[in-house]
C-alpha cells in the first residue's frame, strides 16, 4: 500500500472489550464511509475523542484525509476483519484505486474515536508445510543451515517420546544419530535458575516478593531494590550486561566470561543502574538479572550455584548428560559453528552462568518437559504460575515465556535460547502434555531465521494438528 506521509496519533494499546463485535462498530463505520467518500471530514472530526483531538488540531485531520483521498480514493467497501492483539478492531477496506488495507480503530466505552490507523494488509501465510511430513520439515530447515549444522530434536506426546537428527553435510541432509548428544543450553539456563527459585520459594526460604537485597551486607547502588519476582520475569529493567570496566584490559567477550562474582557484588554497590528507557515495554531481557538472582540464591542456600543447578534440577530429574560444566573430554559434545565457520565449543562462563551457560541433550530436555506436565511437582508448577502480563497474549512466568496461539485457548510455554555457536528453542502445552525441543549447533542469522522457520512449523504440527 502507498504510505500516507502524515500519520495520525493513534492511542492504540488500550484493551476495548465493550467492542468485541462486529456488529457495534457497525453504526460509527457507516458513518465514516459516507462522510469520508464526500468529503465531509468536519463530521468525522466530531466523533473524536476530547484527548485525540488535542494531539491532532481538526486542519492536521482534514490534511491526513485530504491526502488519504488523494492516494487511495473513495472507499468501495468495508468488512470486520478481527481483532489485533490489543482487541482492536481491523476492517478490511476496499478503495477507488483497488488498494485493499486495513484500518485499524479503536473507541472509547461511549463511542468516541480515540486513534485509528492505516495498515497494509498481511501477507497471506505460506501454510503449505501442513502437507508436508514432520521429517520432510525438518530436512528443508537444515538445508539452511551452515555446513556441518545439525538439530537434535525431541518431539514429546505425554510419556512417548520420538526423536529426529538432521544434519546438513553439505551436500544433501544426512540422518544424524544425536539425540544424546551434548549441545549448549545457551539462555535456556534461566528457566533452570527459576526452577531453583521456585524450589526456594517451596522450601519458605524466600518470598517470591521479597527484595533481593536482605541477602546483602551492603546497600546496592542509588539504594535502588529488586524483588526476586522482578529478575525472575525480566521486569526489573537492570541492563541487559554489565559494561566492561573501563580499567580493564580484556575485550568485552572476555571480561564478561570472567565476570565473577566479586565483581558482580561491587557492581551492585557502585553501578547498579535501571534501564528506564525500556520500561515503557514492561519488560526487558536481561542476562544480569539472572546473574543476580543465581548469586542471590547460592546465599540463600549457603552453596555454589552450579551444585544448586546439579541437585534441584539435573539430578532431581534425571538428565544424567547435563551440567553446567564443559567436560574436559568433549567426546559426546557436537562442536558449534560460530559466525565465521570455525567450530566452537560452550565456553565456560563465571556469575553470568544462571543466565547463559551448561550443556544438555534433546534426550534430557525431553525428561524435564515431562516433568513440566507433573501437577503433583509443586516447584515446577509454580514455575509455570503467570507473573506478568505483558501483552493480551504474552504472559510471562518465571523462566518461561506463554503465548496465546491456539484456538483452544490453551497456554503454549516457551523460551529460545542463543549462544556463540547454538541455538535452540524449547516449547510444552502442560494442557494437552505435549512438547517440542530443538538443539542446533550453528546460530549464524541464517540459522536463527531457520529455527524460527522450524519452531513455528513444528509447533502448528505437533500442537494444532489433529
Amino acid at each position: 500500500m502507498k504510505r500516507l506521509s502524515i500519520s495520525i496519533v493513534a492511542f492504540l494499546l488500550m484493551t476495548i472489550g465493550s467492542f468485541a463485535q462486529e456488529k457495534e462498530y457497525k453504526p460509527l463505520i457507516d458513518v465514516f464511509v459516507k462522510d469520508y467518500n464526500t468529503n465531509d471530514y468536519d463530521d468525522i472530526y466530531k466523533h473524536f475523542s476530547p484527548s485525540l483531538k488535542e494531539e491532532l488540531p481538526s486542519a492536521k485531520a482534514k490534511s491526513f484525509f485530504v491526502e488519504m483521498k488523494e492516494k487511495l480514493g473513495n472507499i468501495k467497501s468495508m468488512e470486520f476483519y478481527g481483532l489485533d492483539d490489543n482487541r482492536l478492531a481491523l476492517f478490511k477496506t476496499e478503495f477507488e484505486n483497488n488498494e485493499v488495507a486495513l484500518l485499524n480503530l479503536a473507541m472509547n466505552d461511549t463511542g468516541e474515536v480515540i486513534g485509528f490507523r492505516i495498515l497494509d494488509m498481511p501477507t497471506p501465510k505460506d501454510d503449505s508445510f501442513k502437507k508436508m511430513s514432520i521429517e520432510e520439515i525438518i530436512v528443508t530447515e537444515t538445508l539452511n543451515l551452515p555446513e556441518k549444522g545439525q538439530y537434535a530434536i525431541a518431539l514429546i506426546d505425554n510419556d512417548k517420546v520420538t526423536y529426529h537428527g538432521f544434519k546438513n553435510n553439505g551436500k544433501d541432509v544426512r540422518v544424524e544419530d544425536n539425540a544424546d548428544k551434548q549441545f549448549s543450553v545457551a539462555n535456556l539456563m534461566t528457566v533452570f535458575t527459576s526452577t531453583v527459585l521456585a524450589q526456594a520459594a517451596t522450601d519458605k526460604k524466600i518470598e517470591m516478593t521479597s527484595n533481593v537485597n536482605k541477602y546483602y551486607d551492603f546497600n546496592f547502588n542509588k539504594n535502588l531494590k529488586l524483588p526476586f519476582i522482578a529478575l525472575a520475569n525480566h521486569s526489573s529493567f537492570v541492563p541487559m550486561l554489565p559494561e566492561t570496566s573501563s580499567k580493564s584490559t580484556m575485550s568485552e567477550d572476555d571480561f564478561l566470561t570472567k565476570f565473577t562474582s566479586t565483581q558482580l557484588e561491587e557492581y551492585l554497590a557502585n553501578d547498579l543502574t535501571i534501564d528506564s528507557a525500556n520500561s515503557e515495554r514492561r519488560q526487558s531481557f536481561s542476562f544480569l538479572g539472572y546473574a543476580i538472582l543465581g548469586n542471590t540464591l547460592s546465599k540463600v542456600y549457603n552453596t555454589p550455584f552450579d551444585k544448586l543447578i546439579q541437585e534441584n534440577v539435573f539430578n532431581k530429574y534425571k538428565m544424567t548428560n547435563s551440567s553446567v560444566s564443559i567436560p574436559k573430554k568433549k567426546k559426546n559434545m557436537v562442536k558449534g559453528i560460530s559466525l565465521n565457520h570455525k567450530d566452537v565449543y560452550p565456553i565456560q562462563v563465571g556469575a553470568l552462568l544462571p543466565s547463559s551457560g551448561g550443556i544438555s541433550t534433546a534426550e534430557d530436555m525431553a525428561k524435564f518437559i515431562q516433568a513440566e506436565f507433573n501437577e503433583k511437582d509443586a516447584v515446577l508448577q509454580l514455575t509455570q504460575k503467570p507473573t506478568l502480563i505483558v501483552s493480551p497474549n504474552y504472559w510471562v512466568s518465571l523462566g518461561w515465556k506463554i503465548g496465546y496461539p491456539f484456538e483452544s485457548g490453551e497456554p503454549l510455554y516457551f523460551t529460545r535460547g542463543i549462544d556463540s555457536g547454538y541455538s535452540n528453542y524449547v516449547a510444552f502445552n502442560p494442557v494437552a502434555k505435549k512438547g517440542i525441543v530443538i538443539l542446533s549447533n550453528s546460530s549464524s542469522e541464517a540459522a536463527l531465521n531457520a529455527l524460527d522457520a522450524l519452531s513455528y512449523k513444528l509447533v502448528v504440527k505437533v500442537f494444532e494438528d489433529k
